[in-house]
């Protein structure tokens, strides 16, 4: 047996060792919820044929052994690779009267077959507290938190950077008769990246967003809200002279929402806007215009749906909030389930992301310009009811007007799931 066998081993008994401990909390706390607890380990497995997303006839940069140190020696890097995830993962609702309480989490464990530097302990954890009060008003508090690896696609390097994420949010809404409600809610993201070099990427964000609804009784619904974000990069340099980095942002959005429910079987929902970000330090980065969305929710038969969206909007990835771009794509997402124990999922999107900002050295004449293609298929077989297996397969193009963003990429994955309760 192998020294990692063994270090694999005794973190998937510390894992399960948390998790049933954390079965046991919750038990005590509410014996007679038995019916919404749940509790489950998994495991996957995922063969990667281009980890670090690199151009293809490109291979990888060696990394330092230590990622914080680029003086330390280089190790050489795999360009595939198959990692395996241990989950270990619970949750439960408590119901109060009309308050609810709810809270899920998981820890997860991943190990590199070949790129073992990459080895880390992950997982994600939320807690929500529904509120009614005075029977007008009602409300949501909420906070999550997750710590996952950052993609590779978007770092351009091979170094290991755990990327961490905080949220709160708080939302009251006050029904104005038995159709109009207004509501209000206010919060604030943070993410950190561990690695040294990437730590300008940090970003806090506060959010405020107002709304007002009106519903029908034959399940239609139309809202027009207002949006805003201020957005700072605490670790960005600042030039000179300047009061904040080129990075940092305030966003305003005005947008109008409409429901039309066709039938039991098909629903619209479409939103349109118009939506403004301002950066003090970088005039050059600023945006206005127009952004909406529409989808098509289509469910033909008891066994088969599909989801159908089409949008242009303005977006970021959440671990480079300072490249941002408008997204103009669709996705087509069907779901068939021929018995109750298959499920066959797939899920196609096309991405048009014409960069207003970005790191990347900018081209003469123009800015940066991707076309991404992307596709996943799940089979999922449920022997038992608490005994799920899936096999999937995700592919990944992606096209752009700089040589270094271009590649493609294939995993093929199978998982284990068992819900213990």
């Amino acid at each position: 047996m192998t020294a990692k066998v063994r270090i694999l081993r005794r973190k998937t008994l510390c894992l399960a060792a948390a998790g049933t401990a954390l079965c046991n909390v919750t038990l005590a706390a509410q014996p007679d919820a038995k019916k919404e607890e749940h509790f489950y380990i998994a495991d996957q497995y995922v063969y990667d044929d281009n980890l670090f997303r690199a151009p293809e006839g490109e291979d990888p940069q060696a990394v330092p052994a230590d990622p914080n140190d680029p003086t330390s020696t280089p190790r050489a890097v795999s360009r595939e690779d198959y990692v395996n995830r241990i989950t270990v993962g619970a949750g439960n609702d408590f119901h109060m009267g009309q308050q609810t309480l709810r809270l899920k989490g998981r820890v997860f464990d991943a190990q590199y077959a070949d790129n073992d530097y990459l080895d880390y302990t992950g997982g994600d954890a939320t807690a929500q507290f529904d509120f009614r009060a005075l029977t007008v008003f009602s409300g949501r508090l909420s906070g999550g938190y997750s710590r996952t690896l950052a993609e590779f696609a978007n770092t351009r390097g091979t170094a290991q950077d755990l990327l961490e994420t905080f949220n709160y949010n708080a939302l009251v809404r006050y029904e104005i008769g038995p159709r109009w409600s207004i509501s209000a809610s206010g919060g604030r993201s943070e993410t950190e990246h561990d690695l040294v070099t990437r730590e300008q990427e940090n970003v806090e964000a506060d959010m405020g967003r107002l709304s007002l609804d009106y519903a029908t009784p034959s399940y239609h619904s139309f809202g027009v809200e207002y949006r805003y974000i201020d957005a700072k990069f605490p670790n960005a340099v600042i030039a000179p002279g300047a009061s904040a980095s080129d990075s940092d942002y305030e966003e305003n959005a005005a947008l109008a929402r409409f429901t039309y429910t066709a039938t039991i079987r098909t629903q619209f929902r479409v939103s349109a806007g118009y939506v403004e970000r301002e950066r003090p330090a970088n005039p050059e980065g600023r945006y206005s215009g127009d952004t909406w969305r529409a989808e098509i929710d289509w469910k033909p038969r008891e066994k088969f749906s599909t989801l159908f969206s089409a949008w242009s909007e303005l977006k970021a990835y959440t671990d480079v909030e300072s490249d941002y771009f408008i997204s103009d794509g669709f996705s087509l997402a069907p779901t068939w389930s021929p018995t109750e124990k298959l499920i066959l999922a797939l899920s196609v999107a096309y991405e048009d992301q014409e960069y207003l900002n970005s790191r990347d050295l900018v081209v003469v004449g123009e800015q940066r310009n991707d076309d991404v293609l992307s596709g996943l298929f799940t089979f999922t077989y449920k022997p038992r009811d608490q005994l799920a297996i899936e096999l999937s397969y995700r592919g990944t193009d992606r096209d752009s007007n700089r040589i270094n963003r271009r590649y493609d990429a294939q995993t093929a994955g199978v998982s284990v799931r068992w819900s213990v309760f």
